[in-house]
């Protein structure tokens, strides 16, 4: 924060005329990252048709968001933001978690446990390579990014290629996004498959 504030020119507590605590500054940068992330997962829709492969380029536009914007994906899940309750952040995820519910609800049709389960998978190996290429896991690669998206992307199609495992019928373990229960996702994800029907 002031590093940021001195590259602004401004003083350290300039920020907090404006925000309550460091809590509401962090959530408005995280909301920032979401439209961020909206934005760069939005072109999927419209160049691929199909499911897989657009679940493929959401999980490639996932891993370029923290190639490309590393400040606001470490903010959209620091501990003073990422937690349960947090409706403003839950709220401004709700198009990042559309654009993975669209093309998964065409690959599970009509049910909205199992397009959840397809979605908040894709979600954890997406996340999963973005958080290695942050950590510098790919630092070995002539093209850290390229080699990242590329995992995401196959391990996306693995993930999809073996979803009926996803659909054995057991106790679903409980899930968490964006610090809200899978029932509140599955509510939303309903919704979606709702107003696609019509």
């Amino acid at each position: 924060m002031a590093e940021a504030c001195r590259r602004l020119n401004v003083t350290v507590g300039a920020p907090y005329r404006h925000f309550a605590d460091r809590g509401a500054l962090l959530t408005a940068v995280a909301v920032r990252g979401c439209e961020t992330l909206a934005t760069l997962l939005s072109p999927a829709a419209v160049e691929q048709a199909d499911p897989v492969e657009h679940l493929a380029l959401l999980a490639r536009g996932y891993v370029r968001f923290a190639a490309e914007y590393p400040a606001l994906f470490d903010t959209l899940y620091a501990k003073e933001v990422f937690f349960p309750g947090n409706v403003e952040l839950a709220e401004a995820m709700l198009p990042v978690v559309e654009a993975f519910v669209v093309p998964a609800r065409t690959l599970e049709e009509s049910s909205p446990e199992l397009t959840l389960r397809l979605v908040v998978g894709v979600a954890a190996v997406t996340h999963g390579y973005a958080a290695f290429l942050r950590t510098g896991s790919f630092t070995g690669s002539d093209d850290p990014f390229r080699a990242a998206a590329d995992n995401a992307a196959f391990a996306t199609r693995a993930l999809i290629a073996g979803r009926e495992e996803l659909k054995v019928e057991q106790r679903a373990p409980e899930m968490m996004l964006a610090g809200l229960s899978a029932d509140l996702w599955v509510r939303t994800a309903a919704r979606v498959l709702t107003g696609a029907a019509r």
